[in-house]
């Protein structure tokens, strides 16, 4: 068994053992005479610097000189090179990862104290070579502590840690423990999760695996006969009656557990004030769609909640929302001077069926179409008319610049000639004469582009069919290089075309809307279909009910905030459900807001009256509703692998020198020792410096 230095640079310090020595054989007497007066009455002592020419005490010598060595010695930092009994002991340290479940659904009852009292058991456990990572996780995981020993350190940082509003995720947690034993040196690992097994949250084709010999203990907190009443989502519906707005609220409760439940009390609750409470009677597993009563919308944003009985996961039994007033668009049709009384039945019947969001619909003869006649509208619909000239005709392109929408339908009284050299250039295509398809059937739609907003609502089965429309005629269109084709007729020929124009759209439909060209008005696809141009074309966008938590929201967009400066730096008011208000400085950088309570989020600017703010509601995930828990072998199995931990340990122990070194603590040894000799060289100089006056005495 030898010794060797982590630091031997430090032996350079043993060069200050010559500097006591050097002092001691290089001092000399002084040989000038000095002249002095008389001295006949002066004493004679004897001048014994001679005497400091050889070393008087040795024992003090080397007491000091030993002690100066060991403190050389330990700075170096001594260590054994037999390290086999240190292998055999550091065989079992092990890297602990206590993955603590966060997420919603450990609220359930006393599942999170059973957690922490779970997770404080395991760093109790900790042994003096152990090392732990405290991680919480829901959706996703932090490590909220590194890896220590500091079993104080540990404990407070699970003090510091909640029950959150997140949906329970195993795999983010799993893969940050493979993170933390990988880059681990100690050569045996254990994941310790604490968790209600929440089988939502269990994905086996995307499990993680832990690295092999890793062990995986788990507490299972969850209760085999949890019981859970959740309202999962709601959904308005609007109305007018005389110029106001009704909102009728569909909320989805869901009884979530196996036993059935009955008499369930579900209340609306609007700006704190109920609305109505209906009975509701649900059998295990079941859920329901309630609808209440309508209710009069004010002219502001309303916060409005439902609540569905009581349980011991009371954080899902509201969902919370935010009703806005919308304002009708403002849409004018433009008919040609010739047209029928019944030219725009069907259109106009389109837009007073529609409910979210309203129309406020006017119809006049292009004859009669003033510049005024277009103030305010934010969609334009020329019905078979051509584009209008001169100062009414640059009115229109303005409003189409400044983000109004134009929808121009050619029909049978639509020919290029009526049609301005203007006017057929502001559109996106060239038309030309009507294609006669009625010998053999009419035409079809044979592509529709639905990743446009227009047809995006269309794309799911069952959601509406356009194949069965007949088209008997329709006009040629060829479109320009900007002009985007939104769909095309059986024949390749365009059926809606698209083109930009400022900050506005135009859209040109190569049929008529009066069922005498095809039979499309009186399909069921009819009504939806002119609502998605409408809400395209005016720029419409619907108001968000609700979020979930964890959803950003865009602060720097007008439709939110409502003002003209929201582009520029302006400081932001955010009040959270918690009650903790925050000052933020709406940048480019700095310009979104999460959502991580569950409850409504009021926004607005610091330096107004309240009236441009914004109120965000946020729900819980629904899934997390769902307590029922996977057999928690079933998780074991797939991240665990095989392999001996007590093999694995023992290969696994390679120390290096630094871990040799840290074990043995030899310098603290050292460091003691030279503390002592000082101390008793202290006591000896003492006791000898009492002695030599007493002995010259005698």
């Amino acid at each position: 068994m030898g010794f060797s230095f982590l630091a031997p640079i430090f032996f350079a310090g043993l060069a200050a053992l010559a500097i006591p020595i050097i002092v001691h054989l290089t001092h000399r007497e002084r040989k000038d005479a000095i002249p002095f007066p008389s001295l006949m009455f002066v004493r004679r002592i004897p001048y014994k610097t001679h005497r400091r020419q050889k070393i008087r005490h040795w024992l003090l010598f080397l007491m000091r000189s030993l002690a100066v060595v060991l403190v050389v010695a330990a700075f170096a930092r001594p260590l054994m090179d037999d390290d086999g009994a240190a292998a055999r002991s550091f065989a079992g340290a092990r890297e602990v990862v206590v993955l603590l479940d966060r997420s919603h659904s450990m609220a359930y009852g006393d599942h999170w104290s059973e957690a922490l009292g779970a997770a404080r058991r395991a760093i109790s456990g900790l042994g003096p070579d152990d090392r732990a990572t405290l991680v919480v996780f829901a959706e996703q995981a932090e490590a909220i502590t590194r890896s220590t020993a500091d079993r104080t350190l540990l404990n407070a940082a699970l003090d510091g840690v909640e029950v959150g509003a997140g949906v329970t995720r195993y795999g983010p947690a799993i893969q940050l423990a493979r993170e933390i034993v990988e880059r681990s040196e100690r050569p045996r690992s254990e994941v310790f999760l604490v968790t209600d097994f929440q089988r939502s949250g269990w994905d086996a084709r995307q499990a993680v695996s832990l690295p092999e010999g890793t062990t995986l203990t788990y507490v299972d907190v969850s209760d085999a006969d949890a019981s859970n009443l959740a309202v999962t989502g709601a959904a308005v519906a609007r109305s007018r009656n005389g110029g106001r707005e009704s909102a009728i609220v569909s909320a989805q409760v869901a009884n979530l557990s196996t036993e059935s439940l009955d008499g369930i009390g579900v209340a609306l609750v609007v700006d704190g004030e109920p609305v109505q409470t209906l009975s509701a009677s649900l059998d295990a597993g079941e859920s329901a769609a309630l609808r209440f009563a309508p209710f009069v919308l004010p002219r502001r944003p309303v916060r409005a909640v439902v609540r569905a009985g009581e349980d011991a996961l009371p954080g899902d039994n509201e969902f919370r929302f935010v009703v806005e007033p919308n304002d009708p668009i403002s849409v004018l049709i433009v008919e040609p001077r010739n047209a029928s009384a019944d030219h725009s039945l069907y259109l106009r019947r389109a837009f007073e069926i529609g409910g979210q969001p309203g129309f406020d619909l006017d119809v006049i003869r292009i004859a009669r179409l003033s510049g005024e006649d277009l103030d305010g509208r934010a969609l334009v619909i020329l019905n078979d008319a051509p584009f209008p000239g001169g100062a009414i005709g640059e009115r229109l392109r303005e409003l189409v610049n400044e983000g109004g929408g134009l929808l121009t339908i050619l029909g049978r009284r639509s020919p290029p000639g009526a049609w301005s050299a203007d006017g057929m250039e502001f559109l996106p295509v060239a038309f030309g004469g009507p294609l006669d398809r009625s010998s053999g059937g009419g035409g079809t739609l044979s592509y529709l582009d639905y990743e446009h907003p227009v047809f995006e609502l269309f794309k799911t089965p069952r959601s509406g069919d356009f194949s069965s429309a007949r088209f008997f005629r329709y006009r040629r269109m060829e479109g320009a290089e900007s002009a985007r084709v939104l769909a095309r007729f059986d024949d390749g020929s365009a059926a809606l075309a698209e083109g930009r124009r400022g900050a506005g759209a135009v859209l040109v439909w190569a049929t008529d809307f009066e069922n005498f060209w095809n039979d499309l008005a009186v399909q069921p696809v009819f009504l939806p279909y002119v609502h998605q141009l409408a809400k395209y074309l005016s720029g419409y966008v619907e108001p968000q009910l609700w979020y979930r938590v964890g959803n950003v929201v865009d602060l720097s967009d007008k439709m939110v905030l409502g003002g003209d400066d929201a582009d520029a730096e302006a400081e932001i008011l955010v009040e959270r459900p918690s009650g903790e208000p925050s000052v933020l400085r709406l940048t480019e950088e700095s310009r979104f807001l999460q959502l991580n309570e569950v409850g409504f989020h009021r926004v607005g600017y610091v330096d107004n009256d309240g009236d441009r703010a914004y109120v965000a509601a946020a729900n819980l995930d629904p899934r997390e509703s769902d307590l029922a828990a996977i057999d928690p072998d079933e998780m074991v199995g797939a991240v665990t692998s095989g392999g001996d931990p007590e093999a694995r340990a023992l290969q696994a122990v390679v120390l290096s020198p630094e871990d040799r070194e840290r074990r043995q603590n030899l310098w603290w040894y050292l460091l003691a020792g030279a503390a002592t000799l000082l101390l008793l060289e202290t006591l000896i100089s003492n006791w000898l410096s009492r002695a030599t006056p007493a002995r010259q005495k005698g």
